[in-house]
């Protein structure tokens, strides 16, 4: 179900917690916070592919989490572009999957604007070569996500 104004997402997600998605063509980020939403840690990287619905459907379980907040990346009018579309069809089609899963997961929305820019920093000398760095930043891009919301708070 997707939540249209962040009150009610709040409401719904309250002691809960709350995975972020950092969407991308071929991997997804995905970071947690705990239950106050106060403390949000990476998670993993996960392949785009077949099989992403039952990943995202597993971690909810085994987590037992409460909302999934999705990064959008908005254009500098805040408005949505050809990513952003994307980004919208993927999680509508995962909320078709979970709900034939019996799974309501409330979804939100969120912008992502600089996430990925801010994380590449972020783990600048953590590791040893570009291409190591690129493997992970993604989860690095939803902590940073989550942190913004959980900071709006």
């Amino acid at each position: 179900m997707f939540v249209r104004n962040i009150k009610e997402f709040k409401k719904k997600t309250n002691k809960k917690k709350i995975i972020c998605l950092d969407c991308g063509k071929k991997r997804v980020g995905i970071a947690i916070s705990d239950e106050n939403h106060k403390v949000s840690m990476p998670m993993q990287v996960i392949k785009r592919d077949k099989e992403f619905n039952r990943k995202i459907e597993n971690i909810l379980i085994s987590y037992d989490v409460g909302g999934i907040l999705v990064g959008l990346p908005l254009d500098k009018e805040k408005e949505i572009n050809r990513m952003s579309q994307f980004i919208i069809d993927i999680t509508k089609n995962l909320d078709f999957y979970l709900l034939d899963n019996n799974l309501d997961i409330p979804f939100f929305y969120w912008d992502e604007n600089f996430t990925s820019i801010e994380a590449e920093d972020l783990t600048k000398g953590f590791f040893k070569n570009k291409q190591k760095q690129k493997k992970y930043l993604d989860k690095f891009a939803a902590t940073i996500i989550l942190d913004d919301f959980m900071n709006n708070e």
